[in-house]
């Protein structure tokens, strides 16, 4: 099986943020041996290292909250632990065991002669068909196991190796390590989930303004900025209605009375809020930067409307990040933000950059 070389990712620091938490420690295999060049970073952050020769990695935290610590190896189970900056200064070690594939079911699977439209398939959900899409590459796709099932109706994949994926409309360059992705062809269902990081890729010289706009118009209306909004109790100020869903006299879905940020909390804690309803719920999104989206190259309307569905209760956390990524489901406008349109768990918005150079 062909390996890649663990990708080069470097900690990037706000200029003048003192690192609150240093977590250190060794990453070893299951006989003791050090792994050099493990990736240990924040997960879904800009925030990562890369262990030294003799397996020892240093990772300074910028800001305080809960954070999913991984370390990844080509060859190797990733491992994570979840952490807290409360702890303060931290050693954690890493023991990684060999990561085995059936390289039978990998070579049928990856000859397979639909592979270029399952591919394409693939690509259509995982990135999704934003203004972004286009600018994405997953530079490393012979790595992409993807396939149809026997009966035709469910789209399966996994990568052998993580995905390197560029975004040159962002400016990031996002390291995916794919656990599980299946789209079911019937009824539209999607679902993939697996770690990443990102680096920042950006040309930070030129301080690179369409990059900036392109990350703000991705933040407004996300899921990000939706989750963030709801734990500061500040939807209204951020342009986000949320209904209830009912149904008419003739079935049909109908909008009926707001709900405030309260009816969804079950738990308020300094760092997250536990959320979860019985109903669905309606949320509208009305763009409050007419400034930033107006560009002759960008099509978005003015107002937009999504749907959300609790499974289970869920945790979230004052950056956004919740890790049930299940106990959730997205649909309508803001489900077609997908892989094109990703931010950093880190990434905060500034709506001061002047936008008006290219």
């Amino acid at each position: 099986m062909k390996t890649i070389r663990c990708v080069t990712f470097l900690l990037l620091l706000h200029p003048g943020v003192q690192a609150q938490t240093i977590i250190s420690g060794f990453v070893t295999d299951s006989l003791n041996v050090p792994i050099p060049n493990t990736c240990v970073y924040l997960s879904k952050t800009t925030a990562g290292v890369l262990a030294n020769p003799k397996g020892f990695y240093s990772l300074s935290i910028p800001q305080t909250g809960r954070y999913e610590l991984i370390a990844s190896c080509v060859g190797y189970k990733s491992h994570s632990q979840i952490i807290t900056t409360e702890s303060g200064n931290q050693k954690i070690n890493f023991k990684l065991s060999k990561r085995t594939f059936l390289i039978s079911e990998i070579t049928v699977k990856g000859k397979d002669k639909n592979r270029r439209e399952n591919y394409d398939q693939f690509k259509k959900c995982f990135i999704g068909i934003t203004d972004n899409s286009p600018y994405c590459t997953i530079e490393n796709s012979k790595d992409l196991v993807v396939y149809r099932k026997s009966d035709g109706v469910e789209l399966i994949a996994y990568s052998v190796n993580p995905l390197i994926i560029t975004n040159s409309a962002l400016g990031y360059k996002i390291i995916y390590d794919l656990k599980n992705f299946s789209y079911n062809f019937n009824n539209k269902h999607l679902r993939f989930s697996g770690n990443y990081y990102f680096q920042d890729v950006s040309n930070q010289k030129r301080k690179n303004s369409r990059t900036n706009r392109n990350r703000l118009i991705a933040y407004y209306g996300s899921r990000m900025h939706f989750l963030r909004a709801l734990f500061t109790d500040s939807l209204s100020q951020e342009k986000f209605e949320m209904c209830n869903i009912g149904l008419d006299s003739c079935g049909k879905k109908i909008v009926t009375n707001s709900i405030q940020e309260n009816d969804l909390r079950l738990a308020v804690n300094a760092d997250s809020i536990t959320l979860y309803r019985i109903n669905p719920i309606f949320i509208s999104y009305t763009d409050n930067h007419p400034k930033l989206f107006k560009h002759p190259n960008i099509y978005r309307p003015n107002t937009y409307t999504s749907r959300i569905a609790f499974t289970d209760t869920i945790h979230v956390y004052k950056n956004g990040y919740y890790p049930d990524c299940y106990s959730i489901s997205w649909s309508g406008d803001i489900s077609f933000y997908r892989i094109a349109d990703l931010l950093p768990y880190d990434f905060v918005p500034k709506p001061t950059i002047k936008l008006n150079k290219e």
